[in-house]
């Protein structure tokens, strides 16, 4: 069996889609979370493009094109391969060779990745802070207007009635007084049992004034509501802060959603900089995803992996989390976030149930091993394909998805 040809395809709000298609036909899929006009050139129309690398090659070894890939394009671009857009291109075909490998095989992706050494893995229910009705980057106004303590607490029962036992908010640089009366809402609607988590991130780090110290402070504030963990309090390269931050407080820090190689994420797991690292598969691939699980793993620190914008990154991580112990949760969107009938609402559901043959099945909170092959997922459904290329996924009209089921 050998690689016949490479398809790209912008997937649209941001994303690209690829498929690597073997002679008889299989088709691996993947994606990466960068935007297509970024994408295709390194993929297929640059001066180096990737898909010669593939092209005739036996796709039955992913790891072998994954070095290839990276070897190759770094000889003849140098710096050009140091992380950022060549590896999330290199990720999205990553993740399609690994997908075809396993339909090759007739393997699903745990099997391939040594087995599974548990049965399921929860999922956590990835939330908002702020009003979610715009996909559109930037939003308006009203997409930053923070939600009331009441509205925070009926969603956090919403989650808790949908069988999560976990929750995530993006917050942002929220401590004020006011912003603690919306975390008591929350901690009162997810009861005792559901982990809360706090994502900082960007460009809340950016903040001016922002440093360790303001770090540790809001640190300290999630502490009081039995925080599991906050997420990029510092910017990502700052390995250094994020352990004095890590170091100082009992809630468990967490980054590794803008990090693009595994020596970058070694730096923070040999220093034993931050409790979780998110490795995410849009980002660097399964290939990579792999192996900082299992270098985390050795040294006690557990993994998190970063984004639940589509079907294919939380199969790739449920998937590959499943073959290591140290794995907490994988991120899952949380649909009572967005406002019924909006854009956001739309394009997360399509990404998540509509855009893949197979999705990915939730049950009680948990994801379990799919016996299917690769990635589990089957492939694209032509009818998604045809609705992003009419351009009829932003504001699509209401999320015609269901809901995840408890029980």
């Amino acid at each position: 069996m050998r690689i016949e040809r490479v398809n790209v395809m912008d997937g649209g709000a941001g994303a690209t889609l690829v498929e690597v298609i073997a002679q008889d036909g299989t088709t691996g899929i993947g994606l990466t979370q960068t935007a297509y006009d970024y994408i295709a050139p390194v993929i297929e129309r640059g001066p180096y493009p990737l898909a010669p690398q593939l092209i005739g090659q036996d796709p039955r070894e992913p790891r072998r094109l994954w070095s290839r890939m990276f070897i190759a394009f770094g000889a003849a671009k140098g710096r050009g391969s140091e992380g950022g857009l060549a590896v999330n291109a290199m990720a999205a075909l990553d993740m399609a060779t690994w997908d075809l490998a396993g339909k090759a095989l007739d393997l699903p992706l745990h099997r391939m990745l040594g087995g599974a050494v548990r049965e399921s893995i929860p999922a956590y229910a990835s939330s908002s802070l702020f009003v979610s009705s715009s996909y559109e980057k930037g939003g308006s106004e009203e997409d930053w207007r923070a939600k009331s303590p009441d509205r925070l607490l009926e969603e956090c029962r919403t989650y808790v009635r949908q069988g999560f036992r976990a929750v995530k908010f993006g917050w942002g640089n929220r401590f004020a007084p006011e912003d603690e009366d919306r975390l008591a809402a929350i901690r009162e609607g997810l009861g005792p049992d559901t982990k809360l988590m706090l994502d900082f991130g960007c460009p809340a780090y950016w903040s001016a004034g922002w440093n360790v110290t303001a770090a540790i402070r809001a640190a300290r504030i999630l502490e009081r509501y039995d925080g599991f963990f906050l997420e990029e309090p510092m910017p990502p390269q700052d390995v250094a802060g994020h352990k004095a931050v890590a170091d100082a407080v009992n809630v468990n820090i967490a980054t590794g959603e803008s990090l693009t190689l595994i020596d970058e994420f070694v730096r923070y797991i040999d220093a034993r900089a931050v409790d979780i690292v998110q490795p995410d598969a849009a980002q660097i691939g399964i290939t990579q995803l792999s192996e900082v699980a299992r270098r985390a793993e050795a040294v006690g620190i557990l993994t998190v992996p970063h984004s639940p914008w589509s079907a294919l990154c939380v199969a790739a991580h449920a998937q590959t989390c499943l073959t290591v112990r140290s794995s907490a949760l994988i991120e899952y969107p949380a649909m009572a976030s967005f406002e019924p009938g909006s854009t956001a609402a739309a394009a997360t559901g399509f990404y998540q149930w509509e855009l893949v043959e197979h999705p990915p099945e939730l049950v009680d909170g948990l994801l379990r091993p799919s016996d299917r092959p690769g990635l589990g997922l089957g492939g694209f459904r032509p009818d998604a394909l045809e609705r992003i290329a009419r351009g009829e996924v932003i504001g699509a009209g209401t999320w015609a998805g269901a809901e995840p089921t408890a029980g």
